[in-house]
């Protein structure tokens, strides 16, 4: 196991797992910390060992989101460590699958959009954007009215309501709850079912099932980042954050 910037990495069975390791902080992340991830991704997409990506957090969070210090002193003219892990999470070829607990709050709720399985205990969720005086990223202002309708939505993205794991399973950002004790378990078994199927079959499954919206997500997801680095530099959003 490697160890890059509180992001734990090994492969096991086929299986690349990626853990976010950062507890004192409930696992915000910062713009290491997302190199860390988007490198392991790129790197494991050539990997031939690597058949399918398990992302987790720790027993008691997935990601509280950015780390707001890290958050507060990034250069808005440089180009987001958050933007390499969404692109690489939007563009991977292989399955991913997460298993998550305790608390997924911001880019955590954001980046399970982009997984193809995920396995929850009972996890609070919420997705802040507006009340830091910014807006969704990662294509979430297209994905959450897909899947959720627009009223949903806006209770999500505009209002910022909290919602728990059920609530997300009839949204459909989850697959399935599982007890606290055993959702990495549940997580992995389905991870190595996946990695044991004809490879060239699934992930030509996973690119038919994303064909349909991958240009126009795309698309989203940059303007997303754009108008997201506007509004991070607006007085708005410096005064809501230095409130923090």
């Amino acid at each position: 196991m490697t160890s890059q910037e509180n992001i734990l990495i090994h492969k096991d069975s086929g299986v690349l797992h990626i853990g976010i390791h950062r507890p004192e902080k409930k696992n915000a992340l910062t713009s290491l910390m997302y190199l860390a991830m988007a490198k392991a991704l790129k790197d494991s997409v050539s990997d031939d060992s690597i058949n399918v990506v398990l992302i987790h957090g720790t027993a008691d969070a997935f990601s509280a989101g950015n780390d707001l210090n890290d958050f507060n002193n990034r250069d808005a003219n440089k180009p987001s460590p958050a933007s390499s892990l969404l692109y690489e999470l939007h563009n991977y070829p292989k399955p991913i699958v997460g298993a998550v607990s305790g608390v997924a709050v911001g880019i955590g709720v954001t980046m399970l959009l982009h997984f193809d399985f995920v396995y929850a205990s009972e996890t609070y969720f919420k997705m802040p954007f507006v009340d830091l005086g910014v807006c969704p990223e990662g294509g979430s202002s297209l994905l959450i009215p897909q899947l959720a309708g627009h009223r949903k939505a806006a209770e999500i993205l505009m209002l910022g309501d909290a919602f728990n794991t059920q609530t997300a399973i009839d949204i459909g950002i989850v697959n399935q709850q599982v007890d606290k004790t055993e959702v990495f378990d549940f997580a992995l078994s389905k991870a190595k079912a996946l990695a044991l199927k004809p490879q060239n079959a699934l992930r030509t499954t996973k690119k038919l099932l994303k064909a349909p919206q991958q240009a126009i997500l795309t698309d989203i997801i940059n303007k997303e980042l754009v108008i997201f680095a506007q509004l991070l530099q607006s007085e708005e959003s410096q005064a809501v954050r230095n409130r923090k």
